[in-house]
């Protein structure tokens, strides 16, 4: 190892003169291998082909090896400066590395912070001003080989960044001088789906123009109120917690709640459930482009398909977050001493269709192919790829083109699965802190932090339980989750403005399209907290004003 660090130092890696390279690249070869065939409980419960111990100083030494051929022997072409061998041994690297990381994202192997180099990219991310100035970081070697090596926050702060001057090159400023006239669509309250696929599919990659939203109630006439972003984000809220809701049967359940495309989709929609699932990854791609946290979770293969660069390797142990009981029937095969023709298998599985079985064979003629002791482990990864992959391909590859008309996949690259989650819905379990959100509220209209009735709001909202605090924070926001970087980048801040004239009597009103809580001053807190409730529980739009 002495003779390993040595030679990184000097930036090259020859196997005929450092034998601990040679020795390192056919370790690194055996691991790769190994862990083709280990699965997560083989590697965390009987610690193979590894002890988790060894795994960890195995991520120290990748880890530095990466850093050290991204970072610090970049030629003018941008290529690390090696030899073939050097080369096989960094790319090597990257792959191991990258996949041990896979497997910690689903199951920690080793505390976050080992992955991390320290202070990296962080003068260089403040010192861009423009759209193409983060698209130079986001190209540069460490964030397309190993993104990890910089903080979750500061990959959330990159994305937010491209994010946000792609939308002001397309949209403009709201500042009155850049700004760009967007796309007006009328939306009928009780068809949001209907009416948002009839104006919005057909937008393709135009859908990152500004969306102007005018609604219609049921008797159709036009509501009252000007979109200024405000309506925008209600209607976005709204469109996608119905348009992912398991009830349309575009999507399952997990057994722990989380979705995933229904292979049923066909026959509950027809033909048009492709271009259902493309107008669903672009409600998603849309939401994350105009920073809305929205309420879905995803199962964690379906993540991997976004991301676009799904490891086919990992097919097995997804099966476990979608079909536990399958998942275990599988690994009871893997290790079952007796002979596999005894429990009577085929090559073929059962398709239940809203109540109608049918035998789809894994291989042709895979219905008469018993599964025997030299086939099984075939057995069990086609098994996984058919419920995992191919029966839901389709839908996924549509959902997917969908959502990259609007998100450029190399944004999503950077994050891991359960962190893409957290960029689309904001912290997992949706908790909104209290004091993160004062901290970052701005008071207008004479309201001091020293107002009694600042003190009094304050505390009513801390005695809020999780639903009432999600209802505030959509009455004034539109969205019922807090931005996974918290209230800071909140764009209008949180703002609470003071209404003149003490009226007990008057309700507390919002401006959702500068998220302005206009609150008036009342005479006691339990005056305060009642009429707050009333007014963040009635469902009342514009007409409460």
């Amino acid at each position: 190892m002495t003779d390993l660090n040595s030679t990184c130092h000097k930036g090259k890696i020859d196997i005929t003169r450092n034998m601990g390279s040679a020795f390192l690249l056919l370790m690194l070869s055996s691991l790769a291998h190994s862990l083709i065939v280990t699965d997560d409980v083989e590697l965390h419960e009987l610690e193979s082909p590894l002890p988790k111990h060894q795994i960890r100083r195995c991520v120290i030494l990748l880890k530095n090896i990466l850093h050290r051929a991204c970072c610090l022997d970049l030629n003018l072409e941008g290529f690390p400066k090696s030899n073939h061998v050097g080369l096989s041994l960094i790319n090597l690297s990257a792959k191991v590395l990258r996949d041990l990381y896979d497997r910690s994202s689903r199951r920690l192997l080793c505390p976050p912070k080992l992955w991390l180099i320290n202070d990296l990219f962080d003068s260089d991310i403040r010192k861009c001003k423009t759209y193409e100035d983060f698209c130079d970081i986001l190209h540069h070697p460490v964030l397309r080989v190993c993104p990890f090596f910089l903080s979750f926050k500061q990959r959330l702060k990159l994305f937010d960044r491209l994010t946000t001057t792609n939308r002001e090159s397309v949209q403009g400023r709201n500042d009155g001088h850049s700004f760009r006239p967007g796309v007006h669509i009328h939306i009928m309250r009780g068809r949001l789906i209907e009416d948002g696929l009839t104006h919005l599919n057909k937008l393709g990659p135009n859908l990152r123009q500004r969306l102007i939203v005018q609604y219609v109630n049921s008797a159709g006439a036009t509501e009252v109120g000007l979109d200024a972003g405000g309506l925008f984000k209600e209607f976005w809220s709204d469109l996608s917690s119905q348009s992912f809701n398991p009830n349309w049967a575009l999507f399952r359940e997990t057994e722990d709640g989380f979705l995933y495309p229904n292979p049923s989709s066909n026959t509950a929609h027809g033909s048009d459930d492709i271009i259902l699932f493309e107008f669903l990854g672009r409600i998603l791609g849309k939401a994350m482009y105009e920073n809305i946290t929205i309420k879905p979770q995803f199962a964690h293969f379906f993540l991997s398909y976004l991301r676009g660069d799904y490891n086919f390797l990992h097919m097995l142990p997804d099966l476990s977050t979608m079909d536990r009981t399958l998942y275990n029937n599988l690994m009871f095969l893997k290790t079952y001493d007796g002979d596999a023709m005894d429990l009577c298998l085929t090559f073929a599985v059962s398709k239940d269709d809203f109540g109608s079985n049918e035998e789809i064979s894994l291989i042709p003629g895979g219905e008469n192919m018993d599964v025997t002791n030299s086939n099984k482990h075939r057995y069990i990864e086609m098994v996984a790829k058919y419920y995992v992959c191919d029966r839901i391909k389709d839908q996924c590859e549509a959902f997917r083109r969908g959502l990259w008309d609007v998100i450029d996949k190399k944004w999503l690259q950077i994050f891991n699965e359960p962190e893409l989650q957290v960029v689309i819905s904001g912290p997992n379990d949706g908790s909104i802190d209290v004091e993160d959100m004062k901290a970052n509220t701005k008071l207008v209209g004479g309201y001091t932090v020293f107002d009694k009735n600042i003190n009094r709001f304050w505390r009513v909202v801390k005695s809020f339980n999780a639903k009432q605090r999600a209802q505030l924070l959509r009455f004034v926001t539109s969205c019922e989750r807090p931005p996974p970087l918290g209230f800071a980048s909140m764009n209008p801040p949180f703002t609470i403005q003071r209404v003149p004239f003490m009226n007990n009597d008057q309700l507390p009103t919002a401006s959702t399209c500068f998220n302005i809580l206009k609150l008036p001053a009342y005479s006691s807190e339990k005056l305060l907290r009642d009429r707050l409730l009333y007014s963040i529980q009635s469902g009342c739009g514009f007409e409460l004003t």
